[in-house]
Protein backbone atom coordinates (compact mmCIF):
# COMPACT_ATOMS: atom_id res chain seq x y z
CA UNK A 1 0.00 0.00 0.00
CA UNK A 2 1.35 3.43 -0.97
CA UNK A 3 1.22 6.36 1.40
CA UNK A 4 -0.32 9.63 0.28
CA UNK A 5 2.31 12.34 0.68
CA UNK A 6 0.18 15.42 0.14
CA UNK A 7 -1.16 17.25 -2.88
CA UNK A 8 0.38 16.63 -6.26
CA UNK A 9 2.23 19.59 -7.62
CA UNK A 10 0.70 20.99 -10.79
CA UNK A 11 2.74 22.27 -13.72
CA UNK A 12 0.86 25.48 -14.48
CA UNK A 13 1.86 25.52 -18.16
CA UNK A 14 0.76 21.92 -18.71
CA UNK A 15 -2.49 22.60 -16.90
CA UNK A 16 -3.44 25.52 -19.16
CA UNK A 17 -2.14 23.81 -22.30
CA UNK A 18 -5.21 21.57 -21.96
CA UNK A 19 -7.60 24.47 -22.52
CA UNK A 20 -6.64 26.17 -25.80
CA UNK A 21 -10.20 27.38 -26.59
CA UNK A 22 -11.28 28.49 -23.12
CA UNK A 23 -12.92 31.97 -23.15
CA UNK A 24 -14.27 32.42 -19.62
CA UNK A 25 -12.23 31.38 -16.61
CA UNK A 26 -13.14 31.53 -12.92
CA UNK A 27 -10.49 30.58 -10.37
CA UNK A 28 -10.75 30.68 -6.61
CA UNK A 29 -8.04 30.98 -4.00
CA UNK A 30 -7.70 27.21 -3.60
CA UNK A 31 -7.08 26.64 -7.30
CA UNK A 32 -4.53 29.48 -7.41
CA UNK A 33 -2.76 27.97 -4.40
CA UNK A 34 -2.68 24.59 -6.15
CA UNK A 35 -1.33 26.11 -9.36
CA UNK A 36 1.27 28.08 -7.40
CA UNK A 37 2.39 25.02 -5.42
CA UNK A 38 4.69 23.94 -8.23
CA UNK A 39 7.17 26.55 -7.07
CA UNK A 40 9.22 28.84 -9.33
CA UNK A 41 6.32 30.43 -11.13
CA UNK A 42 7.17 31.97 -14.47
CA UNK A 43 6.42 35.64 -15.06
CA UNK A 44 4.14 34.46 -17.88
CA UNK A 45 3.24 31.13 -19.42
CA UNK A 46 5.54 29.93 -22.23
CA UNK A 47 2.58 30.48 -24.59
CA UNK A 48 -0.31 32.93 -24.75
CA UNK A 49 -3.88 31.84 -24.24
CA UNK A 50 -5.45 34.08 -26.86
CA UNK A 51 -9.02 32.84 -26.39
CA UNK A 52 -9.49 33.92 -22.77
CA UNK A 53 -11.63 37.06 -22.70
CA UNK A 54 -13.02 36.98 -19.17
CA UNK A 55 -11.20 36.15 -15.93
CA UNK A 56 -12.75 36.06 -12.47
CA UNK A 57 -10.58 35.57 -9.39
CA UNK A 58 -12.82 34.68 -6.42
CA UNK A 59 -11.82 34.67 -2.74
CA UNK A 60 -8.54 36.32 -3.72
CA UNK A 61 -6.04 36.96 -0.91
CA UNK A 62 -3.39 39.57 -1.61
CA UNK A 63 -1.29 38.61 1.40
CA UNK A 64 0.04 35.40 -0.17
CA UNK A 65 2.86 36.16 -2.61
CA UNK A 66 2.66 32.82 -4.45
CA UNK A 67 -1.06 33.24 -5.13
CA UNK A 68 -0.62 36.84 -6.31
CA UNK A 69 2.33 35.82 -8.51
CA UNK A 70 0.26 33.01 -10.03
CA UNK A 71 -2.61 35.38 -10.82
CA UNK A 72 -0.21 37.93 -12.37
CA UNK A 73 1.40 35.19 -14.49
CA UNK A 74 -2.03 34.29 -15.85
CA UNK A 75 -3.11 37.88 -16.48
CA UNK A 76 0.10 38.48 -18.44
CA UNK A 77 -0.54 35.32 -20.47
CA UNK A 78 -4.05 36.30 -21.57
CA UNK A 79 -3.34 39.04 -24.16
CA UNK A 80 -6.98 39.30 -25.31
CA UNK A 81 -8.45 39.58 -21.81
CA UNK A 82 -11.35 42.05 -21.97
CA UNK A 83 -13.02 41.68 -18.55
CA UNK A 84 -11.35 41.11 -15.18
CA UNK A 85 -13.24 40.59 -11.95
CA UNK A 86 -11.45 40.20 -8.65
CA UNK A 87 -13.37 39.38 -5.49
CA UNK A 88 -10.88 40.28 -2.77
CA UNK A 89 -11.13 38.37 0.49
CA UNK A 90 -8.60 40.26 2.64
CA UNK A 91 -9.70 41.68 5.96
CA UNK A 92 -6.25 42.78 7.13
CA UNK A 93 -5.28 46.28 6.01
CA UNK A 94 -1.76 45.86 7.45
CA UNK A 95 -0.60 43.75 4.49
CA UNK A 96 2.73 45.14 3.24
CA UNK A 97 3.16 46.36 -0.32
CA UNK A 98 4.21 43.67 -2.79
CA UNK A 99 7.14 44.24 -5.13
CA UNK A 100 5.49 42.09 -7.83
CA UNK A 101 2.58 44.56 -7.98
CA UNK A 102 4.73 47.61 -8.67
CA UNK A 103 4.04 49.20 -12.05
CA UNK A 104 7.77 49.05 -12.78
CA UNK A 105 7.65 45.24 -12.53
CA UNK A 106 5.33 45.30 -15.57
CA UNK A 107 7.59 47.18 -17.97
CA UNK A 108 7.23 44.23 -20.37
CA UNK A 109 3.43 44.04 -20.24
CA UNK A 110 0.47 46.14 -21.27
CA UNK A 111 -3.15 45.02 -21.06
CA UNK A 112 -4.11 46.29 -24.51
CA UNK A 113 -7.51 44.64 -24.69
CA UNK A 114 -8.72 45.05 -21.11
CA UNK A 115 -11.96 47.07 -21.23
CA UNK A 116 -13.61 46.51 -17.86
CA UNK A 117 -12.39 45.73 -14.35
CA UNK A 118 -14.49 45.03 -11.30
CA UNK A 119 -12.93 44.80 -7.84
CA UNK A 120 -15.13 43.92 -4.87
CA UNK A 121 -14.67 43.92 -1.08
CA UNK A 122 -11.81 46.43 -1.15
CA UNK A 123 -10.58 47.57 2.26
CA UNK A 124 -7.82 49.90 1.05
CA UNK A 125 -4.79 47.72 1.82
CA UNK A 126 -1.48 48.57 0.17
CA UNK A 127 -1.56 45.56 -2.22
CA UNK A 128 -5.14 46.39 -3.26
CA UNK A 129 -4.16 49.96 -4.08
CA UNK A 130 -1.04 48.72 -5.91
CA UNK A 131 -3.18 46.37 -8.01
CA UNK A 132 -5.63 49.13 -8.92
CA UNK A 133 -2.77 51.50 -9.76
CA UNK A 134 -1.15 48.83 -11.93
CA UNK A 135 -4.34 48.06 -13.84
CA UNK A 136 -5.05 51.74 -14.48
CA UNK A 137 -1.47 52.45 -15.58
CA UNK A 138 -1.14 49.46 -17.93
CA UNK A 139 -4.59 49.34 -19.59
CA UNK A 140 -4.76 51.88 -22.44
CA UNK A 141 -8.18 50.66 -23.67
CA UNK A 142 -9.85 50.47 -20.26
CA UNK A 143 -13.34 51.97 -20.33
CA UNK A 144 -14.62 51.26 -16.82
CA UNK A 145 -13.26 50.25 -13.45
CA UNK A 146 -15.79 49.53 -10.73
CA UNK A 147 -14.38 49.44 -7.19
CA UNK A 148 -16.71 48.29 -4.41
CA UNK A 149 -15.61 48.59 -0.78
CA UNK A 150 -16.00 45.89 1.81
CA UNK A 151 -19.31 46.42 3.63
CA UNK A 152 -17.70 47.24 6.96
CA UNK A 153 -15.24 49.90 5.75
CA UNK A 154 -16.03 53.10 7.63
CA UNK A 155 -16.79 56.40 5.89
CA UNK A 156 -13.41 58.00 6.71
CA UNK A 157 -11.56 55.08 5.10
CA UNK A 158 -13.88 55.20 2.09
CA UNK A 159 -12.95 58.85 1.57
CA UNK A 160 -9.23 58.01 1.82
CA UNK A 161 -9.63 55.20 -0.71
CA UNK A 162 -11.53 57.52 -3.06
CA UNK A 163 -8.81 60.18 -2.82
CA UNK A 164 -6.08 57.63 -3.56
CA UNK A 165 -8.01 56.23 -6.54
CA UNK A 166 -8.36 59.73 -7.99
CA UNK A 167 -4.61 60.30 -7.73
CA UNK A 168 -3.60 57.32 -9.89
CA UNK A 169 -2.29 57.84 -13.42
CA UNK A 170 -4.48 56.35 -16.12
CA UNK A 171 -3.23 54.96 -19.43
CA UNK A 172 -6.72 55.32 -20.90
CA UNK A 173 -8.09 58.84 -21.27
CA UNK A 174 -11.58 57.32 -21.53
CA UNK A 175 -11.62 55.29 -18.32
CA UNK A 176 -14.39 55.90 -15.83
CA UNK A 177 -13.41 54.87 -12.29
CA UNK A 178 -16.54 54.26 -10.23
CA UNK A 179 -16.07 53.88 -6.50
CA UNK A 180 -19.32 52.86 -4.85
CA UNK A 181 -19.36 54.25 -1.32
Amino acid sequence: MECYEGPRICDIAKFFESFPALEHLRLNHGILMYLAAGGDLPIRLPFDLNCIKCLCLADFYLDELDVVSCALCLIRSFPFLRYLEIQVDDLNDDIPALECLEVEAFSDATFNNLREVQLTSIIGSKPEMQLIKLLLAKSPMLVRMLVEPYLEVDDADKLKISDVLNSFRRASPEVEVVYTC
